[in-house]
């Protein structure tokens, strides 16, 4: 009697272990916080808050997000020059521990990310587990080239519509809290051919992370019945630089200026870059609608072709940038272009000098006739009603 009692104890025990292990499986016990947000998204900082000084968490909150909604076994690659926000890195720390695969990728090419970005590094090092890594890249192509990419992908999200795959999170914003004090924008997106690129591109990145960035090979990816092209820089091969300046490519391909309307948004412009802004010019002279949004840290011959511009017609405002620092980095286009009636929205970490067209690992994601297109023409109105300078 005794032994059938024994028995029957461990018997009892075993059904309640299984369903223990039930109730305990990844789907079962999945913590992550399903995000509400339909995608394509674009999403901006704050202009009330920006235009006086002070921080918009809206992109970083975003992010924080993503990563919060990513579920245990999925994976997040993770490209970024500046790193310091604390939100994201304990929601890093949370998604490690919920058993997502990290792939940090963090710049350490130029005394400012030196100094900036080695506690995080050391954080994440920290509470990663097997299978994760955190690679750090010194851009060796001169000796100002960084990792400027500011892009997350993620395999898998829970959202509050179901499971969605193959997201990627792009935008001008690097993850820092001063960064949050600039107009900012990020996009949103799940392709799976877009963001397999983008994990090509990562990985082209890690290869050369320590040595050999002078002989990174420049890809692009299109589709074209989906409208998407990104372009993954530096524009380099064959330890040289290759092709033409990306942003004229994009601005010749407008086939009647005289009915299109071209809008700047743009952080650095340089003089080495000053072919932009007289591309810009000779649109402005084909009857061009052309609107060029900058700040007066931009120089000084690039913004003498501007005025010129302003001039003869074109929408021109020059931010005063101790009061109001423009950190994104878009072009915007309107109308017939590669012969078809078209918007494109060009954006990403791309700003328009030689370092990142040649020298820097970047990217600049540009949209076809995407419904992302409105938001980001609304944003820029409202960032044309802020004060310039004379």
């Amino acid at each position: 009697m005794k032994t059938l009692f024994n028995w029957f104890l461990i018997l009892a025990f075993f059904v309640s272990a299984c369903k223990k292990g039930s109730n305990d499986s990844p789907e079962a016990t999945d913590n992550t916080i399903p995000i509400s947000a339909t995608l394509p998204d674009a999403i901006f900082t704050d202009l009330t808050k920006v235009s006086v000084g002070q921080a918009s968490p809206a992109i970083m909150d975003r992010l924080i997000s993503l990563i919060d909604a990513t579920p245990a076994n999925a994976a997040i690659h993770l490209s970024i020059f500046g790193f310091d926000h604390s939100g994201v890195i304990s929601a890093l720390k949370k998604a490690s521990e919920r058993g997502v695969i990290l792939h940090i990728m963090i710049d350490m090419s130029v005394e400012d990310t030196k100094a900036q970005n080695p506690p995080t590094i050391s954080t994440i090092r920290g509470f990663i587990k097997a299978g994760s890594e955190v690679v750090v890249v010194t851009n060796d192509v001169n000796t100002s080239s960084i990792n400027h990419n500011k892009f997350v992908l993620f395999s898998e999200l829970n959202t509050d519509k179901g499971k969605v795959s193959n997201v990627v999170f792009q935008t001008s914003h690097n993850f820092t809290v001063d960064d949050s004090k600039k107009i900012q924008d990020a996009v949103t997106m799940s392709h799976e051919g877009l963001y397999n690129a983008y994990v090509t591109y990562w990985n082209d990145i890690k290869a050369k992370a320590s040595s050999g960035m002078k002989d990174f090979y420049y890809k692009e990816y299109t589709n074209d019945a989906d409208g998407i092209t990104a372009f993954f820089f530096p524009k380099r091969r064959n330890g040289t630089s290759y092709g033409d300046d990306t942003v004229i490519e994009i601005l010749n391909n407008i086939t009647e200026p005289s009915t299109a309307t071209i809008r700047v948004g743009m952080s650095d412009w340089v003089v080495s870059r000053i072919n932009v802004a007289n591309k810009l010019s000779d649109l402005v002279t084909a009857g061009a609608r052309v609107e060029v949004v900058v700040k007066d840290k931009i120089d000084a011959e690039v913004q003498a072709v501007l005025r010129d511009m302003q001039s003869r017609g074109a929408f021109i405002k020059i931010y005063n940038i101790s009061r109001t620092n423009i950190h994104s980095k878009f072009l915007l286009i309107e109308g017939k272009y590669k012969g078809q009636q078209s918007t494109i929205v060009a954006t990403g970490s791309h700003n328009y000098t030689t370092n990142a067209l040649r020298n820097n690992n970047e990217t600049l994601l540009m949209l076809r006739n995407s419904s992302l297109y409105a938001n980001y023409v609304s944003y820029y109105n409202e960032m044309k009603k802020l004060p310039g300078i004379n």
